[in-house]
Protein backbone atom coordinates (compact mmCIF):
# COMPACT_ATOMS: atom_id res chain seq x y z
CA UNK A 1 0.00 0.00 0.00
CA UNK A 2 0.77 3.71 -0.47
CA UNK A 3 1.85 5.60 2.29
CA UNK A 4 1.17 9.49 2.12
CA UNK A 5 4.03 10.58 3.72
CA UNK A 6 5.94 9.29 0.70
CA UNK A 7 2.83 10.73 -1.50
CA UNK A 8 3.16 14.40 0.16
CA UNK A 9 0.48 16.31 0.26
CA UNK A 10 2.03 18.88 -2.34
CA UNK A 11 1.59 16.23 -4.30
CA UNK A 12 -2.03 16.37 -4.07
CA UNK A 13 -1.74 19.54 -4.37
CA UNK A 14 -0.49 19.84 -7.50
CA UNK A 15 -2.77 17.60 -8.70
CA UNK A 16 -5.68 19.89 -7.87
CA UNK A 17 -3.51 23.21 -9.57
CA UNK A 18 -3.71 20.95 -12.76
CA UNK A 19 -7.75 20.53 -12.46
CA UNK A 20 -7.70 24.40 -11.92
CA UNK A 21 -5.85 24.86 -15.05
CA UNK A 22 -7.83 22.03 -17.16
CA UNK A 23 -9.61 23.18 -20.29
CA UNK A 24 -13.11 22.00 -18.83
CA UNK A 25 -12.68 24.11 -15.48
CA UNK A 26 -10.60 27.41 -16.41
CA UNK A 27 -12.87 28.91 -18.89
CA UNK A 28 -15.95 28.53 -16.61
CA UNK A 29 -14.39 29.97 -13.75
CA UNK A 30 -15.39 33.98 -14.77
CA UNK A 31 -19.39 32.37 -14.51
CA UNK A 32 -18.38 31.12 -11.32
CA UNK A 33 -17.24 34.04 -10.01
CA UNK A 34 -19.78 36.28 -11.22
CA UNK A 35 -22.19 34.01 -9.85
CA UNK A 36 -20.55 34.31 -6.68
CA UNK A 37 -19.97 37.85 -6.95
CA UNK A 38 -24.05 38.08 -7.43
CA UNK A 39 -24.43 36.24 -4.25
CA UNK A 40 -22.77 38.74 -2.30
CA UNK A 41 -24.59 41.52 -3.87
CA UNK A 42 -27.87 39.59 -2.29
CA UNK A 43 -25.88 38.94 1.27
CA UNK A 44 -25.34 43.16 1.19
CA UNK A 45 -28.43 44.16 0.16
CA UNK A 46 -30.19 41.66 2.88
CA UNK A 47 -28.19 43.71 5.61
CA UNK A 48 -28.93 46.90 3.93
CA UNK A 49 -32.82 45.93 4.65
CA UNK A 50 -32.55 44.26 8.12
CA UNK A 51 -30.68 47.74 9.01
CA UNK A 52 -33.26 49.79 7.46
CA UNK A 53 -36.56 50.65 9.09
CA UNK A 54 -38.71 51.05 5.67
CA UNK A 55 -37.95 51.62 2.11
CA UNK A 56 -35.96 50.64 -0.65
CA UNK A 57 -33.08 50.09 0.11
CA UNK A 58 -29.70 51.78 -2.19
CA UNK A 59 -27.93 49.39 -4.14
CA UNK A 60 -25.11 47.64 -3.09
CA UNK A 61 -21.74 46.67 -4.38
CA UNK A 62 -19.92 43.53 -2.85
CA UNK A 63 -16.66 44.38 -1.68
CA UNK A 64 -14.13 41.72 -2.92
CA UNK A 65 -13.57 40.35 0.93
CA UNK A 66 -17.33 39.95 0.58
CA UNK A 67 -17.45 37.91 -2.44
CA UNK A 68 -13.93 36.36 -1.65
CA UNK A 69 -16.41 35.18 1.95
CA UNK A 70 -18.88 33.12 -0.64
CA UNK A 71 -16.14 32.07 -2.52
CA UNK A 72 -14.38 30.09 0.70
CA UNK A 73 -18.12 28.37 1.06
CA UNK A 74 -17.99 27.37 -2.86
CA UNK A 75 -14.64 25.92 -1.96
CA UNK A 76 -16.25 24.11 1.29
CA UNK A 77 -18.75 23.09 -0.54
CA UNK A 78 -17.04 20.77 -3.55
CA UNK A 79 -14.32 20.16 -0.61
CA UNK A 80 -16.92 18.13 1.35
CA UNK A 81 -17.95 16.03 -1.36
CA UNK A 82 -13.93 15.34 -2.34
CA UNK A 83 -13.17 13.97 0.72
CA UNK A 84 -16.26 12.99 2.69
CA UNK A 85 -17.64 11.28 -0.30
CA UNK A 86 -14.93 10.62 -2.84
CA UNK A 87 -11.90 10.10 -0.69
CA UNK A 88 -13.74 8.22 2.47
CA UNK A 89 -15.30 5.77 -0.36
CA UNK A 90 -11.79 5.29 -1.92
CA UNK A 91 -10.15 4.80 1.05
CA UNK A 92 -13.16 2.29 2.38
CA UNK A 93 -12.47 0.20 -0.51
CA UNK A 94 -8.51 0.06 -0.19
CA UNK A 95 -9.01 -0.82 3.83
CA UNK A 96 -11.45 -3.73 2.89
CA UNK A 97 -9.39 -4.90 -0.11
CA UNK A 98 -6.35 -4.65 2.47
CA UNK A 99 -7.89 -6.50 5.23
CA UNK A 100 -9.98 -9.03 3.84
CA UNK A 101 -9.43 -9.59 0.34
CA UNK A 102 -5.57 -9.56 0.53
CA UNK A 103 -5.25 -7.85 -2.53
CA UNK A 104 -2.71 -4.67 -1.93
CA UNK A 105 -0.69 -5.80 -4.93
CA UNK A 106 -3.60 -6.62 -7.62
CA UNK A 107 -5.34 -2.92 -6.19
CA UNK A 108 -1.74 -1.37 -7.28
CA UNK A 109 -1.45 -2.87 -10.73
CA UNK A 110 -5.26 -2.34 -11.49
CA UNK A 111 -4.88 1.62 -9.99
CA UNK A 112 -1.50 2.39 -11.84
CA UNK A 113 -2.95 0.72 -15.11
CA UNK A 114 -5.97 2.84 -14.68
CA UNK A 115 -4.36 6.28 -14.42
CA UNK A 116 -1.91 5.28 -17.46
CA UNK A 117 -5.02 4.83 -19.39
CA UNK A 118 -6.58 8.17 -18.22
CA UNK A 119 -3.48 9.91 -18.60
CA UNK A 120 -3.46 8.64 -22.74
CA UNK A 121 -7.17 9.85 -22.73
CA UNK A 122 -5.85 13.29 -21.03
CA UNK A 123 -2.75 13.91 -23.68
CA UNK A 124 -5.58 13.27 -26.46
CA UNK A 125 -3.89 9.96 -27.25
CA UNK A 126 -7.16 8.29 -27.09
CA UNK A 127 -10.48 9.43 -26.05
CA UNK A 128 -13.06 7.24 -23.64
CA UNK A 129 -16.46 9.02 -24.75
CA UNK A 130 -18.51 8.71 -20.87
CA UNK A 131 -15.35 10.58 -19.94
CA UNK A 132 -16.87 13.70 -21.73
CA UNK A 133 -20.53 13.16 -19.90
CA UNK A 134 -20.75 16.63 -17.94
CA UNK A 135 -23.53 16.70 -15.22
CA UNK A 136 -22.97 20.17 -14.20
CA UNK A 137 -25.99 21.37 -16.33
CA UNK A 138 -27.77 21.91 -12.69
CA UNK A 139 -30.43 24.14 -11.19
CA UNK A 140 -28.48 27.24 -9.77
CA UNK A 141 -29.55 27.62 -5.71
CA UNK A 142 -32.16 30.76 -5.15
CA UNK A 143 -30.07 34.11 -5.06
CA UNK A 144 -31.70 34.88 -1.47
CA UNK A 145 -29.78 31.73 -0.24
CA UNK A 146 -26.80 33.41 0.69
CA UNK A 147 -23.82 31.50 1.84
CA UNK A 148 -25.69 28.06 2.02
CA UNK A 149 -26.66 28.92 -1.74
CA UNK A 150 -22.49 29.17 -2.59
CA UNK A 151 -21.73 26.36 -1.05
CA UNK A 152 -24.66 24.48 -2.24
CA UNK A 153 -22.99 25.83 -6.10
CA UNK A 154 -19.85 24.36 -4.92
CA UNK A 155 -21.66 21.06 -4.49
CA UNK A 156 -22.67 21.64 -8.16
CA UNK A 157 -19.51 22.46 -9.65
CA UNK A 158 -18.06 18.83 -7.71
CA UNK A 159 -20.83 16.59 -8.97
CA UNK A 160 -19.74 17.11 -12.36
CA UNK A 161 -17.78 15.06 -14.66
CA UNK A 162 -15.45 16.44 -17.70
CA UNK A 163 -12.85 14.44 -20.03
CA UNK A 164 -10.53 17.48 -18.08
CA UNK A 165 -11.46 17.24 -14.06
CA UNK A 166 -12.23 13.35 -14.12
CA UNK A 167 -9.35 11.58 -15.01
CA UNK A 168 -7.08 13.50 -12.57
CA UNK A 169 -9.51 13.34 -9.82
CA UNK A 170 -9.66 9.55 -10.47
CA UNK A 171 -6.15 9.46 -10.12
CA UNK A 172 -6.35 10.87 -6.36
CA UNK A 173 -9.01 8.33 -6.09
CA UNK A 174 -6.96 5.56 -7.07
CA UNK A 175 -3.97 6.89 -4.85
CA UNK A 176 -6.40 6.93 -2.21
CA UNK A 177 -7.58 3.31 -2.08
CA UNK A 178 -4.21 2.64 -2.97
CA UNK A 179 -3.30 4.01 0.63
CA UNK A 180 -5.45 0.82 2.20
CA UNK A 181 -6.75 3.79 4.95
CA UNK A 182 -9.83 6.12 5.10
CA UNK A 183 -8.26 8.57 7.41
CA UNK A 184 -5.24 8.67 4.55
CA UNK A 185 -7.30 8.60 1.73
CA UNK A 186 -9.77 11.95 2.93
CA UNK A 187 -6.15 13.37 4.20
CA UNK A 188 -4.75 12.74 0.41
CA UNK A 189 -8.52 14.25 -1.01
CA UNK A 190 -8.20 17.01 1.21
CA UNK A 191 -5.02 18.29 -0.54
CA UNK A 192 -6.58 17.96 -3.91
CA UNK A 193 -9.35 20.12 -3.17
CA UNK A 194 -7.12 22.78 -1.54
CA UNK A 195 -4.95 22.21 -4.41
CA UNK A 196 -7.94 23.29 -6.37
CA UNK A 197 -9.77 25.86 -4.16
CA UNK A 198 -6.92 28.25 -3.93
CA UNK A 199 -7.24 29.37 -7.32
CA UNK A 200 -10.55 29.71 -6.84
CA UNK A 201 -10.27 31.98 -3.87
CA UNK A 202 -7.70 34.09 -5.09
CA UNK A 203 -9.90 34.81 -8.06
CA UNK A 204 -12.59 35.66 -5.58
CA UNK A 205 -10.46 37.95 -3.99
CA UNK A 206 -8.40 39.61 -6.98
CA UNK A 207 -11.93 39.61 -9.33
CA UNK A 208 -11.17 41.19 -13.18
CA UNK A 209 -7.31 41.35 -12.57
CA UNK A 210 -7.34 37.45 -11.99
CA UNK A 211 -10.13 37.32 -14.58
CA UNK A 212 -7.80 39.02 -17.26
CA UNK A 213 -4.90 36.71 -16.54
CA UNK A 214 -6.93 33.80 -16.47
CA UNK A 215 -7.80 34.58 -20.35
CA UNK A 216 -4.18 34.88 -21.00
CA UNK A 217 -3.75 31.18 -19.51
CA UNK A 218 -5.89 29.92 -21.96
CA UNK A 219 -3.93 30.57 -24.86
CA UNK A 220 -1.66 27.59 -23.39
CA UNK A 221 -4.65 25.34 -23.10
CA UNK A 222 -3.16 22.27 -25.22
CA UNK A 223 0.33 22.54 -23.40
CA UNK A 224 -1.85 22.22 -20.07
CA UNK A 225 -2.93 19.23 -21.21
CA UNK A 226 -0.30 17.27 -22.51
CA UNK A 227 1.66 18.43 -19.23
CA UNK A 228 -1.28 17.23 -16.88
CA UNK A 229 -1.37 14.16 -19.01
CA UNK A 230 2.33 13.41 -18.06
CA UNK A 231 1.95 13.89 -14.62
CA UNK A 232 -0.59 11.66 -14.91
CA UNK A 233 1.57 9.39 -16.72
CA UNK A 234 4.54 9.43 -13.89
CA UNK A 235 1.89 8.72 -11.28
CA UNK A 236 0.30 5.29 -13.21
CA UNK A 237 3.94 4.29 -13.75
CA UNK A 238 5.10 4.47 -10.30
CA UNK A 239 2.07 3.12 -8.80
CA UNK A 240 1.91 0.26 -11.73
CA UNK A 241 5.70 -0.42 -10.76
CA UNK A 242 5.27 -0.21 -7.03
CA UNK A 243 8.00 2.50 -6.88
CA UNK A 244 6.24 5.49 -5.68
CA UNK A 245 7.55 5.16 -2.06
CA UNK A 246 10.78 4.95 -2.79
CA UNK A 247 10.60 7.63 -5.78
CA UNK A 248 9.72 9.95 -3.51
CA UNK A 249 12.16 8.94 -0.67
CA UNK A 250 14.44 11.04 -2.64
CA UNK A 251 13.27 13.63 -2.09
CA UNK A 252 12.53 13.33 2.05
CA UNK A 253 15.07 15.73 3.06
CA UNK A 254 13.57 18.90 1.39
CA UNK A 255 9.75 17.65 2.73
CA UNK A 256 10.36 16.79 5.93
CA UNK A 257 7.75 19.23 7.41
CA UNK A 258 5.47 18.11 5.18
CA UNK A 259 5.66 14.53 6.09
CA UNK A 260 5.33 15.99 9.62
CA UNK A 261 2.18 17.71 8.97
CA UNK A 262 0.88 14.63 6.92
CA UNK A 263 1.34 12.40 9.99
CA UNK A 264 -0.18 14.27 12.56
CA UNK A 265 -3.23 15.23 10.02
CA UNK A 266 -3.54 10.88 9.56
CA UNK A 267 -3.35 10.15 13.22
CA UNK A 268 -5.86 13.11 13.71
CA UNK A 269 -8.41 11.67 11.75
CA UNK A 270 -7.69 7.67 12.45
CA UNK A 271 -8.15 8.63 15.91
CA UNK A 272 -4.44 7.53 17.17
CA UNK A 273 -2.84 8.93 19.74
Amino acid sequence: MIDPSNVTLPLAMLAGLLSFVSPCVLPLVPAYIGYLTSQAANTVSASLVAAAEGGAPAPARPSRWMVFLHGVFFVLGFSLIFVLVIGISAGAIGEFSRRFLRASDWILRIGGLLIIILALHTMGVIRIPFLYYDTRRQAVPHPEWGFLGSALMGVTFAAGWSPCLGPILAAMMTLGASTGSVGRAAILLSAYALGLGIPFLLTALLLDRAVTHLRKIQRFMRPIEIASGLFLLLIGVLVFSGTMQSFFARFAGSTDLAIAVDRWLVNLVSGAK
